[in-house]
């Protein structure tokens, strides 16, 4: 498998986690680092890494990734979130990837959506 299929194997199955709210199948790296607008520090460790995500993901209705843009072994995400709330907010993702797991994901949006309530 070419590293490129490996990415974009990832980064759905990351996907299809968030909307399954069940992290356990997504592909991380032991050392994984994880950072956000809504993080106080970096998560850092795979059980980390993934007991955030199955805290979080319950609050995302549906997340859609709109856009991929990969180049070695990083790549860039274009992804609308919809919280249970009603909330929709567009956002980008940065991975990096070793050995076709996710090493490091950085995560931006624009928070004031979430303060501001469904419209």
């Amino acid at each position: 498998m070419s590293q490129r299929t490996e990415i974009e194997r990832a980064i759905n199955l990351f996907i299809d986690a968030i909307n399954r709210n069940d992290a356990s199948q997504i592909p991380l790296t032991e050392d994984v680092i994880m950072s956000g607008p809504m993080m106080a520090e970096p998560t850092i460790g795979e059980a980390e890494v993934r007991n955030y995500l199955n805290e979080t993901s319950p609050f995302i209705a549906h997340l859609d990734l709109r856009e991929t843009l990969i180049e070695g072994d990083r790549a860039a995400i274009i992804v609308k979130f919809t919280g249970i709330n009603g909330v929709v907010i567009e956002g980008a993702e940065f991975f990096t990837f070793r050995d076709g797991k996710i090493a490091s994901d950085h995560i931006y949006f624009d928070t004031r959506r979430l303060f501001k309530g469904a419209n």
